[in-house]
């Protein structure tokens, strides 16, 4: 086996060790793979990522303000007509009437966010059961900054498994590790300054390839990272990784 003295994490394979998606188990084995290893991720990375939970807190973005406001005005009739936990379920996706292609993927973001919260909830009394779920929303969500922010403002963080997010469901692991990895935080002194998703993978890329830390592998969750950096440099002198997606171990046989 290869070893690789300097790894680099970027968003794609960050986010799944804070919240769990099919690539969640991909990268952990990486991780286990290459723990003799020094892993890094660069500040931009982080700054992406905690986009994904530093969103409008209004009725059609923050699902803990449709809770508590309904908490409010349903009366006692109307709670007793309804049905617990789906109509927890109905509020926490139901923000919209007309929804846009881009706001439901927003939407299914938050619903995978919060779901598991929901279970913590006992309904016997629904209106004290609305307000609790806004506040450990609400918890949930400022957590989420406060947790990124401290990765983004500290020189190296630890990086626990015993928290993860459930999000795309826990059974995608099939293991939670007991041990904690030591990430390092560096930075590139030219920002980025442009909006596509496509050119910030280039210059979290571009960034790899300047540092003076002296990377040797590049590990993201985006099959097509490496497709897409080879259409911009055409040479990739420091090799990607992409971690292996687990879902098709739950896809096969079901066609």
């Amino acid at each position: 086996m290869k070893k690789y003295k300097n790894i680099c994490l970027e968003t794609s394979s960050y986010l799944p060790l804070i919240w769990v998606t099919p690539y969640s188990n991909g990268i952990i084995d990486l991780l286990e793979k290459y723990k003799d290893s020094k892993f890094f991720i660069q500040k931009d990375c982080i700054k992406e990522a905690l986009s994904y939970v530093n969103y409008k807190r209004d009725w059609f973005r923050h699902p803990a303000l449709r809770f508590r406001r309904l908490a409010k005005i349903l009366t006692n009739q109307q709670l007793q007509r309804m049905s617990f936990p789906s109509s927890a379920f109905q509020i926490l996706l139901g923000g919209k009437i007309w929804p846009s292609g881009k706001y439901l993927n927003f939407v299914r973001h938050t619903g995978f966010l919060y779901a598991d919260l929901i279970d913590t909830v006992i309904f016997d009394n629904p209106r004290e059961a609305l307000v609790e779920i806004a506040n450990k929303i609400d918890n949930r969500f400022f957590g989420l900054q406060s947790l990124m922010k401290r990765h983004l403002e500290g020189k190296h963080f630890k990086l626990s498994f015993n928290n993860i997010i459930p999000y795309w469901g826990i059974f995608y692991l099939t293991t939670i590790p007991k041990r904690k990895w030591h990430i390092e935080v560096w930075d590139n002194p030219t920002p980025f300054g442009e909006k596509s998703s496509k050119m910030r993978d280039s210059y979290h890329y571009k960034s790899v390839l300047e540092s003076k830390i002296g990377f040797d592998l590049l590990v993201v969750a985006n099959t097509n990272f490496e497709r897409n950096m080879k259409e911009i440099f055409q040479n990739l002198p420091i090799k990607i990784i992409s971690a292996e997606s687990n879902q098709n171990l739950f896809v096969e046989g079901t066609e």
